[in-house]
């Protein structure tokens, strides 16, 4: 009896599965049959391209490869797979749950079904890691160009349906809506002009910034600054990317706009603008004895500043003071103005402030009687405009900055919107409406910075570097004091050809000696690159 009754459960059992598997088999079949397909189908965005940045001339700085890779799915054939990707590949998947792929090697696999996907990988040409920027992992601008205009360069989501097998192999991929890649930009660099600096400065080795912009349209065709980083910050592993924070020459900086320097003597056609200014007769002789001596009203001296030829420049005009650099004329003229007046003139030409260029960058300080109370709760002392006078003190400059000032002297008054993307509009940051005598004088102190020989005393501060160059040039020569036992900044500031301008040039080298010696022999040699192949000449 027992055994009949065990028999006749399982045998009920049994009959119930039948009639259970023939309900949803043959009854029920199209309902089971979508809920199974579901789980075997997914929806996935699908990104498109990011656009490519092209220098002025076409050649690629940042462009986008999609590299094509495969997932980890316990459903795979791993004795399959083996005969596609190598022991080290198969390893890889197992272990991190996805690996790349060659080209080939994607191929093969999606004929035979396996969901092949591909990510995005930025590459970029060496020695524009300042100016064209990075992106993060996830093909986002972070910094420089491809920050600025990501907008425009990044491309769209699209989607895509894919169903697969139990297997896990794809079945079928509907694409549901298509992605859109991001648009390509040209931009104003001259890569051949870029790569000449970068490796010029490479064998000085010193840390530093050179800036060319084209004075006639704000395009800025070359913006080094050294030390810069040459690969993908994106593919960089943790031992290079602490070795980059703590390397003492900070090659993340970009001195070119956001490196904060005294200007040194670079400022001095500034103190000559505000001379020019609010002088009504012609400004005074100056006596230079080699050092100019601060006195009271009984005439006791207080204080004593050199000039940098400790043997004195003789008779000096604005013209010459400004060709010799005579640090005593300006000191005298400085004091003779008062800050306040200085101030205004700075004000004028927006000197401190952001110049608008579309890459990061930081404002500069050109300081006061406010700033300084309220800075450092203190009063503005004589002292502090004496110095004022020569660029030491508390001016900092980037050297976009102190360029900008030099491409507003170029151009008689009009101050180009610096930029890096290439565009045909022209728009103007600033226009400065002052007698032309002023402008025609400041530039013949300049061109005969380059061009005067003769004794110490009365040579031109770049002449020796521009010597029997054929090009006129009209520039300015800077050696800014920066205390603590270290050498000057070496500037050297200017644009060519001096009569119909066509190029301004900013050299910077941070503790690099005197500005006739270092940045100015360097500012020749980028001018003489410039010259081949282009109508530079007067």
């Amino acid at each position: 009896m027992r055994n009949k009754i065990i028999v006749f459960i399982f045998s009920s059992m049994f009959v119930i599965l039948l009639i259970a598997l023939f309900k949803i088999q043959v009854l029920e079949y199209q309902k089971y049959r979508t809920f199974i397909d579901s789980l075997m189908q997914k929806t996935r965005l699908v990104q498109g391209t990011r656009g490519t940045i092209f220098d002025r001339n076409g050649i690629k700085l940042a462009w986008s490869t999609n590299i094509p890779f495969i997932r980890y799915n316990r459903n795979y054939d791993f004795n399959e797979l083996k005969k596609y990707l190598t022991s080290e590949q198969v390893k890889q998947l197992i272990t991190s749950g996805n690996v790349e792929l060659s080209q080939d090697q994607a191929k093969s696999l999606e004929k035979i079904g396996y969901d092949i996907q591909y990510k995005e990988v930025r590459n970029y040409a060496p020695y524009v890691f300042h100016v064209v920027g990075y992106v993060n992992s996830n093909n986002e601008g972070k910094y420089g160009i491809e920050k600025t205009y990501d907008d425009i360069l990044k491309g769209k989501f699209g989607s895509e349906l894919v169903i697969t097998s139990p297997s896990g192999k794809v079945k079928q991929k509907i694409l549901k809506v298509p992605p859109e890649n991001g648009k390509d930009i040209y931009l104003t660099i001259d890569y051949n002009l870029q790569k000449f600096i970068s490796e010029e400065l490479r064998k000085i080795d010193n840390p530093g910034s050179i800036i060319v912009e084209d004075v006639t349209n704000g395009e800025i065709l070359a913006l080094v600054s050294y030390p810069g980083i040459e690969q993908s910050i994106n593919l960089l592993d943790t031992y290079e990317w602490r070795k980059i924070l703590n390397d003492k020459k900070n090659p993340l900086l970009n001195r070119a706009t956001m490196g904060l320097y005294s200007p040194g003597s670079a400022i001095k056609p500034l103190i000559a603008i505000a001379g020019l200014l609010n002088y009504s007769d012609d400004l005074p002789i100056v006596n230079c004895e080699g050092k100019f001596y601060y006195t009271n009203n009984s005439g006791k001296i207080l204080a004593t500043y050199n000039d940098w030829l400790l043997s004195g420049h003789g008779e000096t005009n604005l013209i010459k003071a400004i060709r010799v650099s005579c640090n005593v004329y300006f000191y005298n003229l400085a004091l003779n103005l008062g800050i306040d007046k200085i101030k205004s003139v700075a004000e004028i030409f927006k000197i401190d402030k952001k110049t608008g260029i579309d890459i990061p960058e930081v404002e500069g300080l050109f300081p006061d009687r406010n700033w300084k109370e309220k800075t450092l709760n203190e009063p503005w002392y004589p002292g502090d405009t004496i110095i004022t006078g020569i660029g030491q003190g508390y001016i900092l400059l980037t050297p976009i900055e102190l360029l900008n000032f030099y491409v507003t002297i170029a151009n008689n008054g009009k101050t180009p919107v610096p930029h890096v993307l290439k565009k045909d509009k022209i728009d103007y940051s600033n226009i400065i409406n002052i007698d032309k005598n002023i402008w025609d004088t400041i530039k013949e102190g300049l061109i005969e910075v380059t061009s005067v020989g003769g004794d110490i005393e009365d040579r031109g501060t770049a002449y020796m570097a521009f010597k029997d160059f054929e090009i006129e040039v009209a520039g300015k020569t800077g050696t800014a004091e920066v205390g603590k036992g270290k050498l000057p900044h070496s500037w050297f500031a200017g644009f060519a050809p001096a009569q119909n301008p066509k190029y301004a040039i900013i050299v910077m080298f941070e503790n690099g000696g005197g500005g006739s010696e270092k940045a100015a022999p360097f500012a020749r040699k980028i001018l003489e690159f410039l010259m081949k192949g282009r109508e530079i000449n007067e």
